[in-house]
C-alpha cells in the first residue's frame, strides 16, 4: 500500500500505570506492513519533543536519549515486522507522565498517546484514644498520586463523619514526598456497633484503585 493509505494507531484512551510497573506505550502501523527498515522516533510531546526513544537502520539509536529513560525503553524487536512500533517503559515513575508521540518520519504519520501515573499505599488505622462515649480511630495513607479520597466505614457500608479536620498534603508533607505524593490523614470517633468492626478506604478514581484496612474495636475500649 501506498504511504498515504497506511494508518499509525495508537490508543484511543489514556494508558494508566502505577508507580513502578511496566508498562507498553501501543503503536501499530494500519495495515500490517514491515517497520523493520523505517525509523520509529518516540518523543515526549510536552517537553519540547524530547527523545525517548530512536529506531533507525534497523538499531537502536539512544545517543541522545533523555537521561532519565536510559536502560527503561524499547521495541518489541521480533514484531516490527508486523508494524507494531509500540514502546516498552520499565520502571514508571510519576514523572514519567505525559504525551507520548509515535511518529515515522518516512510516512510522515505521527500518533500521540497519553500516559497517566498514579502512585498507591495501604491505609493504617488505628485507635487513638477515646472521646466522650466513643472511640477516636486514626486513619493515614501516604505516598499517594493523584490526591486521594479518604473514607472510614462501619461494617454496614456506612460512612463514619471525620470529628476532627482532615487535612491533605500540606507543605511539610510535600517536602517529605519530593515528588509531590499525597497523605490523607482522619479522625473519626466511632461509636459501640454490633461487632465494632470499620474499615478506612482510600479511593482513586483516575487510576481507578482503591485501598482499604479494617480493624476491630474490642468492647471493652469503648467507655460503658
Amino acid at each position: 500500500p501506498g504511504s498515504s493509505q497506511i494508518q499509525l494507531v495508537g490508543s484511543a484512551d489514556p494508558v494508566v500505570a502505577l508507580a513502578g510497573d511496566d508498562v507498553v506505550l501501543p503503536c501499530y502501523l494500519k495495515p500490517n506492513v514491515s517497520a523493520v527498515d523505517m525509523m520509529v522516533e518516540w518523543t515526549r510531546s510536552d517537553l519540547k519533543t524530547e527523545r525517548v526513544h530512536l529506531y533507525r537502520e534497523g538499531r537502536d539509536s539512544n545517543g541522545h536519549q533523555l537521561t532519565s529513560y536510559r536502560g527503561r525503553t524499547s521495541l518489541f524487536k521480533e514484531e516490527l515486522k508486523n508494524g507494531n512500533v509500540s514502546l516498552k517503559l520499565t520502571r514508571v515513575t510519576l514523572s514519567d507522565a505525559g504525551h507520548y508521540k509515535c511518529f515515522i518520519p518516512t510516512l510522515m504519520k505521527e500518533t500521540t498517546i497519553p500516559l497517566i501515573v498514579g502512585a498507591v499505599s495501604q491505609p493504617v488505622i488505628s485507635i487513638n484514644g477515646t472521646k466522650d462515649w466513643g472511640v477516636v480511630l486514626k486513619c493515614v495513607s501516604g505516598g499517594w498520586y493523584p490526591q486521594p479520597e479518604l473514607e472510614l466505614l462501619d461494617s454496614h457500608g456506612n460512612i463514619v463523619s471525620a470529628t476532627e479536620p482532615t487535612e491533605t498534603s500540606d507543605s511539610s508533607e510535600t517536602e517529605i514526598h519530593p515528588e509531590g505524593r499525597y497523605t490523607v490523614r482522619q479522625y473519626v470517633t466511632v461509636q459501640k456497633t454490633d461487632d465494632n468492626r470499620f474499615t478506612c478506604r482510600v479511593v482513586q478514581l483516575q487510576i481507578n484503585q482503591t485501598r482499604e484496612t479494617q480493624i476491630h474495636v474490642p468492647g471493652e475500649v469503648f467507655i460503658h
